[in-house]
């Protein structure tokens, strides 16, 4: 049988804010700021088949996120801060509003700093695993199929009850180390694949001055029972991050492992239940891009994902290996201004549609050209 993949054409308009240098400043006096960030996000996806004309609409995943961050001194040392970010889903129509789940809140936590002594925070926050993979995590957001960037994940992505830990420069002693240390509580009131039990984690970062960053990220914990017959099995995830970022010129590479972790409804196991989860992941990110000086930004990245379901699941081929994710992105930025930009990606999707995991889990294999332009304050 021929495989045939299709075009999808998404053209997404992104009006960005980002929680960083570009964010609206509402209040700063005496050290105490407020700042606001937030995006729009229209975008609507359109697809057709291998040299067909006819052109079918999927879906429209239209969201608008807003986000509120400020800082209280405490004393010369000691200052308070928070984060939280929102984001809503605009694409249903109002009649239905009060029925559908439409927004969520991304991020959410509160700590404190001491001088050297670091940061401690807690709520929803990013997971430790986050501070390596955040090396390759460049490309445009429409692409983003990492099975480490999933969210409520344990420490994978975004997850609620983290207690954090970070330290730079270590105490003020050595420049260009941190250290990061995370610890997870048991979280039940979601979906049994998105329930986790209490973990804990660390990460440490080394950073030249000449540009060239390498992280380490680890968890701990073990699976949560969602039912008497699943094992209790140990869950666990390692990444490396590399990035050399000068010279005009930008490359990163993440590798990250992972056990028991990555939630997806698999084959049936021989007593007759349903595995919920991926028994191993191996996962490879590497990307490389050049800044041109006229505000042009080509780049080419490549993501492979395998994984591996345990060998008591039955009906499996292929030593029970299969791939998560597997592609190549061709995208070039153009920055007008720090305010204004635009990008064009094209991601290569070489997962092939006759593989029994992409079929039974609808795992797209298409091909996608996404097109956007960017406003950031």
């Amino acid at each position: 049988m021929i495989n045939r993949k299709s075009l999808a054409i998404v053209i997404p308009i992104l009006l960005a804010a980002s929680n960083g240098v570009n964010a609206l400043e509402i209040f700063n006096k005496n050290g105490n700021k407020l700042e606001l960030h937030g995006s729009m996000n229209p975008n609507h996806e359109l697809s057709h088949g291998f040299l067909s004309k006819t052109i079918n609409s999927h879906h429209d995943n239209t969201n608008a996120i807003l986000g509120l961050s400020g800082e209280v001194n405490i004393s010369d040392e000691l200052l308070s801060y928070a984060n939280i970010e929102y984001k809503t889903y605009v694409n249903a129509p109002e009649e239905f509003l009060t029925t559908q789940k439409t927004n969520a809140v991304r991020l959410g936590y509160a700590g404190f700093k001491y001088g050297n002594w670091g940061s401690i925070d807690y709520g929803r926050n990013y997971g430790i695993l986050h501070d390596a993979q955040l090396l390759t995590n460049h490309i445009p957001y429409i692409t983003q199929d990492s099975i480490f960037s999933y969210n409520d994940n344990y420490m994978l992505g975004r997850n609620n009850s983290l207690l954090t830990y970070r330290n730079n420069n270590f105490f003020g002693l050595l420049d260009g180390i941190s250290i990061g240390l995370q610890y997870a509580d048991q979280v039940k009131n979601k979906q049994d694949n998105q329930k986790n039990s209490s973990a804990w984690g660390a990460s440490l970062k080394y950073e030249t001055d000449v540009g060239l960053t390498a992280v380490g990220s680890f968890f701990s914990s073990e699976k949560l029972k969602s039912d008497k017959k699943e094992a209790l099995n140990s869950v666990d995830a390692y990444g490396l991050g590399f990035k050399y970022d000068a010279n005009d010129i930008y490359i990163a590479a993440f590798y990250g492992v992972g056990s028991n972790l990555t939630p997806f409804d698999l084959h049936e196991k021989q007593d007759g239940s349903t595995e919920k989860s991926v028994g191993k992941i191996e996962n490879i990110e590497a990307i490389a891009e050049y800044n041109f000086h006229s505000g042009f930004h080509p780049s080419l990245s490549y993501l492979d994902s395998k994984g591996q379901i345990n060998s008591s699941i039955v009906n499996t081929s292929n030593n029970n290996a299969f791939e998560l994710a597997k592609q190549i992105n061709i995208s070039t930025r153009y920055e007008f201004n720090k305010n204004i930009s635009t990008y064009m990606n094209y991601k290569i999707n070489l997962l092939k549609s006759n593989n029994d995991y992409v079929k039974k889990n609808n795992i797209s294999t298409d091909n996608v050209l996404g097109a956007g332009i960017v406003y950031q304050f």
